[in-house]
């Protein structure tokens, strides 16, 4: 197949999806975050992220999220400066916060325990709304789904994208 036409039917494949799951909405799957705020609570709630130096200016223009916002713009491909204003939301709101490192490293930033509530539900109706996707699959059909998602995965991980 040409590169060209095969850039095509991922092209029809994505528009396809994101529009089946609700990507493109403004808000992800009904709840309050979009798709780069969700995705960044997911990340928090898996592993909190050491933050910069503690210092009181440091707090005060919460450049110690600098060093979190870099790390996982690098990890998402996007932009710091957008990353950092969604971190300090999250610390505003009560999302997430900065905690001592328990093993007497740098302190850490963390999801309070609203922010894993926020993210428990996130994921509960996300779940909920994949369930419902695929719920009329019999079982070779979930089989097969199972295996083309693994097998994309695979392909596109060894081509090193």
């Amino acid at each position: 197949m040409p590169h060209e036409a095969l850039v095509h039917e991922i092209r029809r494949f994505n528009r396809f999806y994101t529009g089946l799951v609700g990507l493109l909405d403004e808000t992800l799957m009904q709840s309050p975050y979009t798709l780069v705020e969700a995705r960044l609570l997911f990340e928090l709630g898996c592993k909190p992220r050491p933050v910069g130096p503690a210092g009181l200016l440091a707090r005060m223009f919460h450049l110690d999220l600098a060093p979190v916002a870099s790390e996982l713009a690098g990890e998402l491909n996007l932009a710091p400066a957008y990353l950092m204003r969604v971190l300090r939301r999250f610390t505003a709101t009560g999302l997430a916060e900065m905690r001592d490192d328990p093993e007497n490293g740098p302190p850490v930033l963390s999801l309070t325990e609203r922010g894993k509530a926020a993210l428990a539900d996130l994921e509960a109706t996300t779940n909920r709304d994949l369930a419902r996707l695929t719920v009329k699959l019999e079982d070779k059909g979930a089989a097969e789904l199972s295996d083309a998602l693994n097998r994309v995965t695979r392909l596109l991980a060894d081509a090193g994208l």
